[in-house]
């Protein structure tokens, strides 16, 4: 059962990640924000700088969407993998509640909506870390 919960909050955060990272990389600018403020809840103001922004984080989003799914597909072969996804759920974290209120005053996020943002980023945090695999050695074999 902890197997495929692992599988289903890496796959789900995978995907998200992927689906993110496509939209940076390929959509224009104008239109990527039209995206990134339903999900993200704001609209930056579009100039070169953010256009370059977007374009080196996408890949970097990309590239953790991957790095999720490959989680999922074989868990106990690439369980050195969590770690690295915890430390970015985890500073993710850190963030979002270090800086809530210029966050929210900044960029005129509602607190209800960074709330959410902090408890989703949470659950697949405390969905990973309580679920992830055990060393194949620690795996009891069926004799």
């Amino acid at each position: 059962m902890k197997d495929k919960l692992f599988k289903i909050f890496t796959g789900i955060a995978g995907v998200y990640h992927i689906i993110l990272g496509v939209a940076g990389l390929i959509l224009p600018a104008d239109m990527f924000v039209k995206v990134s403020s339903l999900i993200l809840g704001f609209s930056p103001n579009v100039d070169n700088q953010f256009q370059f922004i977007v374009k080196f984080s996408s890949a970097y989003i990309l590239v953790f969407g991957i790095m999720l799914l490959l989680l999922a597909a074989n868990p106990i072969k690439n369980r050195a993998l969590v770690i690295p996804a915890l430390v970015l759920f985890g500073i993710r974290l850190i963030n979002k509640i270090v800086f809530f209120s210029s966050i929210a005053s900044s960029f005129e996020i509602a607190n209800s909506r960074n709330i959410f943002s902090i408890v989703a980023i949470l659950f697949f945090f405390l969905g990973i870390l309580l679920t992830m695999p055990k060393k194949e050695s620690e795996i009891p074999s069926e004799s």
